[in-house]
């Protein structure tokens, strides 16, 4: 993503307002919906005089959940838009428009007879009901106006259209959907939900005066940040600079602000999230090129191929057609995206690339600023090396990166600053080798030291203890094969077995299959040779009844309207008795630190908490085997600790654990056998002191691996050690 910043200050707006690029996406967000929804209603034949079947479910539904007024009239603007699209594609009429005049007039008025009582039953029915009557009302009067049919007649297609739209098409879905959304759809388009009111203060007034350094490319003063229907400040009066030249890594635990700050500086927040916001943010010059990559790189592009995703980045630059293409496709080959696969569709390569491109899209415009919202975690080693490069690249040409990262061994390797948040708050921000002299920032939030500065932290690889005799073997995989559905081949003959008490790990570059086999073990997809043997399967029972997983991407996992509803969902299922769901769901939260999450939404989490919620949740579900597939993505210190002893302790219960993953510290550190997975083999590679050491280098190299921070820390020492011994000598 591109975006201009302009010298600019912000001053505290209220989360209820809608501006214009808001309002023109919740036009189109409601054309688009009530187009798609249009068509397969067209295969219900009309009664005659014009009565026919219209989803008004879906505009009403927005209209009940979304505030009174700009939203109403956009909601109308966008239904009028849709129905003039499938118009346009049966033939357009004269009377139409009046049709479109009755939709841009029925919805903002249905949206103040709904106003801050969604939930009320009766109010939804009588509202959709008054809403589809007055389109009714407008669009029988066409056969009046151009028509020669009588008053009967238009009165009786009145009606008939407000029974068809507004009971059946209309009040009967809407009682159901709206509560069933309630709370959730609201943040996605940059609202509070209605009739949930907050006692939240208004957002504290900053204390200016900031002063920036002269290399100062940009900076903040005393910014604030709120999201809609939240009662605190997701950032409290921050005040820093970012400087030429640099990289300012940013720190801190999950809902600290970090990716709330990233939002902000490049323009998404509150423009695309809505919120209050108040402070000043300021760039030294007319205008300021920030490029942004987030932690869902996807969500954010707009395009349906990597080269016009890149090219629509240069859209504002002076450029002819042909010169963007050639460097749309200069910059995705620097990144590893050749030109067969930058015209292919984006959902067709896998989450690396998708990163790579958006990445391409972010730097293409040669940006003064380029913001990673915790990017380096998705990356094997191939991928961080392109990822430095970029880095530098734009250190070099005296621009500036704000790294969002919690890995502080990358952090202390990269940033130049780094800035720690906590709770909102800027704790400190002081250059890197500062804080490397001081342990107390990092361990006031949880925090550990750099690896190659914690001396007895570290550990040699044959230090690692012997695991514990493994049990009876859970899962076995001989001689998998299985392949995309264009033949593209992913496993060929990779077998591997898991045994009770065993943590398995499966260490593998992004794209070498790792996914795909999480996918076959637990039943996801089935080889198209091969066997999957699961203990205890009886015939013809579900795999999901013995085999648990953690998949990539919390978000698609969740089902449930609270924490502690997703935690007890599988124990439910089970029909397992209240007070023993309560007291497992109770023990699973402690374990994960949950306890004060519990009645939130999960899909309104961070992501680092909402994967906690996900692993809380198969912990809770007993299952004998355990699928983790990249768990700790993007989670900090604290989480990952969380998640190790949590992992830990279901091994030493019995259960049998995959684990899927290019983190080979995580590897290293719950291990007990590892395979490596390449070309579509599975091969084994014993211990991890045997398989990830530093004696290993040439082989992790060629497998876009690398050797474990607390292995390559220990093998420093050894060789200063032995340089030392050689030079008393």
């Amino acid at each position: 993503m591109a975006e201009q910043m302009t010298d600019r200050a912000v001053p505290q707006s209220s989360s209820g307002s809608l501006s214009s690029s808001r309002f023109v996406m919740l036009v189109g967000v409601t054309a688009v919906l009530f187009f798609l929804c249009l068509l397969p209603l067209e295969a219900i034949p009309e009664i005659p005089v014009d009565i026919d079947s219209k989803p008004f479910f879906i505009p009403l539904v927005l209209t009940a959940l979304l505030p009174a007024g700009k939203p109403g009239i956009a909601i109308g603007l966008g239904v009028a838009l849709g129905e003039g699209l499938r118009d346009l594609m049966e033939g357009y009429e004269l009377d139409d428009p009046i049709g479109f005049i009755g939709y841009a007039i029925a919805f903002p008025l249905t949206s103040y007879v709904i106003a801050g009582r969604p939930l009320n039953p009766l109010l939804l029915s009588f509202g959709a009901i008054f809403c589809a009557f007055i389109q009714a009302a407008f669009e029988a009067s066409s056969f009046l106006l151009f028509g020669e049919e009588s008053i009967a007649i238009a009165v009786q297609s009145a009606i008939g259209n407000t029974i068809t739209h507004g009971i059946i098409w209309g009040a009967l879905p809407l009682v159901f959907l709206v509560p069933a959304l309630h709370g959730r759809f609201e943040r996605f388009l940059g609202f509070a939900p209605k009739g949930r009111h907050t006692d939240a203060d208004p957002l504290p007034q900053p204390e200016t005066g900031f002063s920036a350094s002269p290399d100062a490319i940009a900076w903040a003063d005393g910014l604030s940040f709120r999201y809609p229907g939240r009662r605190s400040a997701a950032l409290d009066r921050l005040s820093f600079d970012v400087r030429r030249g640099e990289v300012l890594g940013v720190i801190g635990r999950s809902e600290s602000g970090k990716s709330t700050l990233c939002r902000v500086m490049a323009g998404l927040a509150p423009k695309a999230t809505g919120g209050e916001i108040a402070g000043w943010l300021e760039t030294r010059g007319e205008a300021v090129k920030i490029g942004f990559v987030s932690d869902n790189p996807s969500a954010l592009m707009t395009q349906t191929r990597p080269i016009r995703e890149v090219e629509a980045a240069l859209a504002h630059e002076a450029t002819t057609a042909e010169d963007a293409e050639t460097k749309a496709l200069a910059a995705l080959a620097e990144l590893g995206i050749g030109e067969a696969d930058a015209r292919r569709y984006v959902w067709e390569l896998p989450a690396r690339a998708q990163l790579m491109i958006a990445l391409a899209a972010a730097t293409v415009i040669e940006p003064d600023i380029l913001i990673l919202d915790e990017v380096a975690a998705e990356l094997d080693a191939a991928g961080l090396a392109l990822l430095h490069s970029v880095v530098d690249a734009i250190r070099d040409r005296d621009g500036a990166v704000i790294l969002v990262d919690n890995d502080v061994d990358r952090q202390f390797a990269w940033s130049d600053r780094i800035a720690i948040l906590d709770g909102g708050r800027l704790e400190r921000i002081d250059a890197t080798h500062e804080l490397l002299n001081d342990d107390e920032p990092l361990a006031a939030i949880g925090f550990p030291q750099p690896l190659a500065l914690a001396g007895s932290a570290t550990l040699d690889a044959e230090d690692i203890p012997p695991s514990a005799p493994p049990g009876i073997e859970c899962l076995a995989m001989d001689a998998i094969c299985f392949a995309y559905e264009d033949n593209t081949p992913i496993l060929d003959g990779a077998s591997l077995t898991v045994r009770a008490g065993e943590i398995v790990a499966v260490a593998g570059a992004n794209g070498s299959g790792k996914t795909s086999l999480a996918r076959l073990a637990v039943g996801l997809a089935e080889p198209s040779a091969g066997q999957i043997v699961i203990a205890n399967q009886r015939e013809g029972e579900d795999r999901f009844d013995h085999v648990a997983a953690v998949i990539h991407t919390p978000s698609a996992f969740f089902s449930e309207r609270s924490v502690a509803a997703e935690i007890a969902l599988p124990l439910r299922r089970a029909g397992l008795a209240a007070e023993e769901i309560r007291t497992r769901t109770a023990a699973v939260a402690e374990a994960l630190d949950l306890g004060d999450t519990l009645e939130e939404d999960p899909l309104t989490l961070a992501n680092g908490i909402a994967k906690r919620v996900q692993i809380a949740t198969m912990l809770a579900n007993g299952a004998h085997i355990l699928i983790l597939d990249e768990p700790a993505v993007r989670m900090d210190p604290v989480e990952r600790a969380l998640l190790k002893n949590a992992i830990r302790g279901l091994a030493a219960m019995g259960t049998a654990i995959l684990l899927l993953d290019h983190d080979t510290d995580l590897i290293a550190e719950l291990a007990d056998h590892i395979y490596f997975l390449a070309d579509g083999a599975l091969t084994e590679a014993g211990t991890p002191g045997e398989g990830l050491g530093p004696a290993n280098r040439a082989l992790l190299k060629m497998l876009d691996l690398r050797v474990p921070h607390r292995f390559e820390a220990a093998d420093g020492r050894a060789n200063r050690s032995d340089r030392a011994e050689e030079t008393s000598a």
